[in-house]
Formats: structure tokens, sequence, C-alpha cells
């Protein structure tokens, strides 16, 4: 039964072949708005690129048409000619007027012959290869007057060579419908150009504001891609570079090597791909990134038929780079890829969609014809929304940055704060150690605080030198604060002893003195309970003019005081040990007590001594404050009588003030600084001032 039926269908296809092409002619008069002839058209390869239109009109050449079967022919990334025949009829009695358009403006070559009197003429002659100028019609695609006389067919030939893909959507229209729909398409390009140029300032103008680079790519993209799309659909041919056909044939491989090498690096900036993707990511857009570069200049020394190609194979893979940089950099909590995904996902998707489209792995559709502006418009839109995030992401940073900044000063100034006192800082005017240079120097009136623990050298043998480490930095803990509850500041630890400064007045430090003498008590009860010795502590205590700054070297300073206050003080703390005082301080310091604690303080006169650097002699008084209960009071009770021995003695009336001094240790045995008196009077060797020298010194 089948070979029966293909025997009498072979016989109807032959008949139905080789029947006129008129009776599959186009009607001209049928066509009210527009009509796509994509499958009326007949469609003849030439690979050898030879045939000519005397060729095309021969019966041999003319049988070798084929009815297209395509919407819209797609004849791919090939180099061949193509010609198209296309059969027109007129069935009314008047004449008709449409026009005919590819609806494809990158096409290199396209040739039009039309039937007058008989022969056929080359009538048009237009494409890329030829100035825009040459356009008998001014339109970015191809576009073609047609007219036929009434009842009459006529038979339209076009020759078509492209070195890239070639498709061609060929559709008749209506004079006044083709002007109202070319309109919208101008209306929505310009729309289109519109929003690109608009983020193209805008982003110029962030850049020049936040000085980031991240926004220069981003801009350089843009144009980039803006020329593409210029050259895509024309209008860069027909109004920038109307008279330069060689830079519209080669004005995508040109644009899209300088668009994708600047996505590119705007991706590996604005992702900071270094640290949020793999490095064989990293190094793979950076290979592409130079070879989109290289791809440029290609131009200068192959055709569009290779470079196209060339062009093609290595922008395909860089959106999926993209597209896996912008993932892994969001799966790892990378905020500025949330916008950038959202963003390329659509973009990438409509990229892939038109170059499969040029490579002819998909049929021409809305998708593929629009794909481009619909994707880009909407990335530049959503990209400078993730620019305006990244705006808000800078900003918390830096404010994070200046935070911890903040923070870092401050445990650096802290940390310093242990090393160098703020007051030592204040006192020079500097705000942190940062400021302090060799040299800085200031003249100040402060009273100076000297605090030494007695016999220590014979302390610390007896502990292990973590011992005394511990049992040094237990009792300095302890001090410290007391100094700093006075308004003073310690200056430096010198081993066991303590220098503190007091700027305010003399009294605050004598009543350091005094706390640190009244503690040292509570002290000393828990290091008994602990099965520890008692240890005791001489101050000493001056006011006067010093010099406070920095000395050393550049790589290494040391903020000190320098002045023969500082050394009298430490003359002072010394003759504590030969008096038997707890607090000693010089005639400095009493006068500079105020009236308002001058009643809370009880003292007397210990002795004239000279201190060594000084001719005169300099009275040293003793601070009863700090004593024992019991001594205070002894000392109180016999003040009167030690006050008229030491007037007696110094003077001159020696036996006066031997008698005082004998009366006052019969009641105050204990009493060392009246026991000192008493030797020097038996016998009487040196009324005049003694020198410091002259005692011998516990040993420290």
């Amino acid at each position: 039964m089948k070979p029966i039926l293909l025997q009498l269908t072979k016989p109807i296809l032959i008949f139905f072949l080789f029947l006129p092409s008129y009776l599959w002619s186009v009607d001209l008069s049928e066509v009210l708005d527009q009509k796509n002839i994509g499958k009326e058209i007949w469609i003849l390869e030439d690979p050898s690129k030879s045939l000519t239109i005397h060729d095309i009109l021969k019966e041999e050449t003319t049988k070798k048409f084929q009815l297209s079967s395509e919407e819209i022919p797609n004849f791919g990334q090939t180099n061949f000619f193509y010609w198209i025949k296309i059969p027109l009829e007129n069935k009314t009695s008047g004449p008709v007027k449409k026009l005919l358009e590819i609806d494809y403006n990158n096409i290199d070559l396209v040739e039009v012959y039309s039937e007058n009197n008989g022969s056929y003429h080359l009538t048009d002659r237009l494409g890329m290869m030829v100035p825009f100028s040459n356009r008998k019609i001014k339109n970015r695609n191809f576009v073609f007057p047609l007219e036929l006389e009434g009842k009459s067919v006529k038979t339209l030939y076009l020759k078509l060579y492209n070195g890239g893909g070639l498709f061609v959507p060929l559709t008749i229209w209506e004079n006044d419908h083709f002007s109202s729909h070319y309109a919208d398409i101008q209306h929505g390009l310009g729309l289109y150009y519109g929003v690109m140029i608009v983020m193209i300032l805008y982003n110029f103008f962030i850049f020049l504001s936040v000085k980031d680079v991240s926004y220069l790519y981003y801009v350089t993209y843009i144009l980039g891609f803006l020329g593409i799309q210029l050259t895509l659909t024309g209008h860069g041919f027909q109004y920038l570079w109307p008279n330069f056909p060689e830079f519209q044939r080669n004005g995508f491989i040109f644009f899209s090597g300088f668009c994708v090498a600047s996505l590119i690096l705007f991706t590996k900036r604005f992702l900071n791909t270094k640290e949020n993707t793999p490095i064989w990511l990293e190094q793979s857009l950076t290979v592409f990134f130079i070879l989109h570069l290289i791809e440029i200049p290609l131009i200068l020394f192959f055709s569009p038929e290779i470079t196209v190609k060339i062009g093609l194979t290595l922008t395909i893979p860089v959106p999926f780079l993209i597209f896996a940089a912008a993932v892994i950099s969001f799966f790892r909590n990378y905020r500025a890829a949330r916008f950038f995904l959202l963003a390329f996902t659509v973009l990438i998707g409509a990229t892939v969609v038109v170059a499969f489209k040029y490579l002819n792995l998909v049929p021409v559709n809305f998708l593929t014809e629009y794909g481009l502006y619909i994707g880009s418009a909407s990335e530049v839109i959503l990209l400078s929304i993730a620019l305006a995030d990244r705006i808000n992401i800078m900003k918390q940073e830096k404010e994070l940055a200046q935070a911890k900044a903040i923070e870092m000063q401050k445990i650096l100034t802290e940390s310093y704060a242990r090393f160098v006192p703020k007051d030592f800082l204040a006192n020079l005017g500097k705000e942190t150690i940062l400021d302090v240079k060799l040299g800085d120097q200031i003249q100040k009136y402060m009273a100076v605080l000297f605090s030494d623990i007695r016999s220590f050298t014979t302390l610390s043998e007896q502990m292990s030198p973590e011992e005394n480490f511990n049992f040094i930095n237990s009792y300095l803990g302890r001090m410290s604060p007391i100094i700093q509850k006075h308004n003073g500041f310690i200056d430096k630890f010198i081993g066991d002893a303590i220098m503190a400064l007091f700027e305010r007045n003399i009294t605050d430090a004598i009543f350091a003195g005094v706390d640190m003498q009244l503690y040292l008590k509570e002290y000393n009860y828990h290091r008994s309970k602990q099965g520890y010795v008692p240890i005791q502590i001489g101050i000493g205590i001056h006011a006067g003019s010093l010099m406070l700054g920095t000395i050393g070297a550049e790589e290494r300073l040391e903020g000190t005081v320098i002045s023969d206050t500082v050394n009298l003080a430490s003359r002072v703390q010394n003759l504590t040990k030969i008096y038997g005082s707890k607090i000693a301080v010089t005639e400095a310091a009493i006068h500079a007590i105020d009236d308002k604690h001058i009643q809370n303080l009880e003292y007397r006169f210990l002795d004239r001594v000279r201190v060594k650097g000084k001719t005169k002699p300099v009275s040293i008084y003793e601070i009863l404050n700090g004593d024992d209960p019991i001594f205070l009071e002894q000392k109180l009770n016999t003040k009167e009588l030690y006050l008229e021995g030491t007037t007696a003695y110094h003077s001159g009336n020696f036996s006066e003030a031997k008698d005082k001094f004998e009366t006052v240790a019969r009641l105050f045995p204990e009493d060392k600084a009246t026991q000192l008196y008493l030797k020097r009077l038996f016998p009487v060797i040196n009324p005049l001032p003694l020198s410091t020298e002259e005692f011998p010194e516990e040993e420290d």
C-alpha cells in the first residue's frame, strides 16, 4: 500500500515544484498594515560567491531556489552569498505602494535587483560596507519602496552577505503604519538610551564624589555596552559614524572588548574577588580580561568574518564566570553581592540568549530580539541600586572603621597611659602619646612626693625573684590609687620607690602621704595574717619650679622631670630614715599649705640641714598625721618642749637645748629626732646646720 502512495505522491510534488513562482507570490493588495513574508520567499545559497543576476535568471539556476520554511530565515555564521527571490503580485486594478523592510541592520551587503523594461538592474546597494548616506530611505534598517501597477506581477531579487551571523526578518508595511510603528520603536529606544546615559552620568558623578575606581569601571562598562547597542541597532551608523562603514562593521568587536574588559574589572573590584572567590575563578577573570583587551586591536589585522567569531567565543564564558563569582560571594555573606547578583541574573540570561541567536543555536523571537534592551536596562537600574547600597556599605564600614579606630586609639591611649600618665601628657599640652616629640617641655610649679620602703634590700633578699615582683606590684597597686585620689599622678616607679607629682596644690601631696601611711597599717595587717613581716615607708615632699618634658632619642623617649625640686624631695625622703619620721616636708611645703587645711594638719619642725648641691640650709618639718596613734599623742604632748629645744639649739643656746631635749627624752624615749639632737650635744661638736651626708643612713 505504501509504495503505491509514494508513486502517486512523487509526480504531484514534482508538479508543484515546477509551477510558476507567482502561484506563491505575495499579494501586496492584501497588506493592510504589515505582513511577515519569511515563508513566502525563495532562497538560494551561493557558496562560491560568484553568481550574478544574469546567472540567477537562468532556468537551471532558478530551479535551485528553495521555498523558505522559516518565518525569519536564519543562516547562522556563514560567509556565503544568499539570493532571495520575492514574487510580488497586485490583484487589484489600481497601483499599490508598500515598503519592504529587513528588520536587521547588521548586514555587510544588501543589493536589490528590480525588473525594468523586461530586464533586471541593480536598483539599490547598501549595508555596512556602504556609507549610510547612500541610502534612499534614511532608516537604521534596510527599507525599500515597492510599487506595482494594477493587475501585475513582479519579482524582486535580494543579494545578501554578512561576515557574522545572518538572519533576515522580512516584512511588508503599509506606509503610514510603518511610520507609526517606527516612531514607537524610536521612542522605546530613545527611552533606553536615556536610561543608559543617565546611569553613565549618575555613576560618573558618584565616582567624582567618592573617588572609588569601581564606579569608573562601571561607567566605562555602560559606555561599552551602549556602544554595542548603538552598533546593533544601527543608530550609531545612522547618527554618529555614517561615513565610516568599516567602523560599523568592526564596532561590535571594538565595543564588546571594551565593555567586557571593563565589566570584569568592575566585577573584581565590586565583589572583591581576591578575598571572596576561589583563586581559580579570580585568575580566570584576569585571563579573560587580558584576552578581551587583546581582542580590540585584532580588528586592525583581521576581517569581521574572523573577529566576530573570536569575540563571541570569548564573550560567552564571561557571564558564567561573573555569575559564579556573584553566587559564591553571596553565599559567603558578602553584602554587596545581593543586588549585584540580582542585576546580573537578568542581564546574563538575556546576553546568553542573544549570543545563542548569533550562533544560530536558538530561533529568532521577541526575547532574542529585545533581550539586550530589556536585560541591560534592568541591569543598569538594579546595579545602580547596588552601587547606592555599596555607598551605604562604605559609609557603614567607614563609620565602623572610625569607631574601631577610636576604640583602638582609646585602647592604645589607655595602654600608653600605663607607661606615660595622662596628666603628664596634659601638662605638656598633648592629647595622646602620638603627639609627643623629643624635646617637648614645660616649666611648672608642682609638688613632688617621694616614697620608699625602708630596708627593702634586706627584705628582698629573703624572697625569690617572683615573690619580689609580686610583692612590689601588690604594694604599688595599693598606693597608686591613693595618689590619684588626691589629684596626683605617678611620674615613675623606681624599684620600690614612687615619684609622684601634684600640680593643683601642695596640700594634695601632704594628704596623699598621710593616707599612704594610714593605709599601710591595713596593708601590714593583711601581710601579718599571711605570715609576712610588716613594712615601713618614708615619704618626702617638696614644692617648687620644675621642668617637665621628654628626653632620650628619636627611637626611644622617656617622660621625666628635671629640677632641684625633684632632687630636694628625694633628699628629704632620705632624711625620714635619719629622723625616724613617717613624712618629712620642706619649709616651702609648709608655707604653701592653705588656711583651709592648716588646722587639720599636725606637724613639727625637725631640723635645718645642708643638702648636697645647696649652700643654704633647708628647714625640714615632720607631718605627724600619718603616725601611729600612740606616737602621735606622745609627739603632740612633747611638741612644745621639743620646739623650745630646737629653737635653743639653732640659736646656739646648747645648754638650754640639752635640758629641753633631756626632758622630752624622759617623756618620749622613742623619739628618734630628740635622741639625734642629744647625740650632737654630747659633746657639742658642731653648732652649725648639719649636712645630710654627715648622718649614717639605714640600709636600703
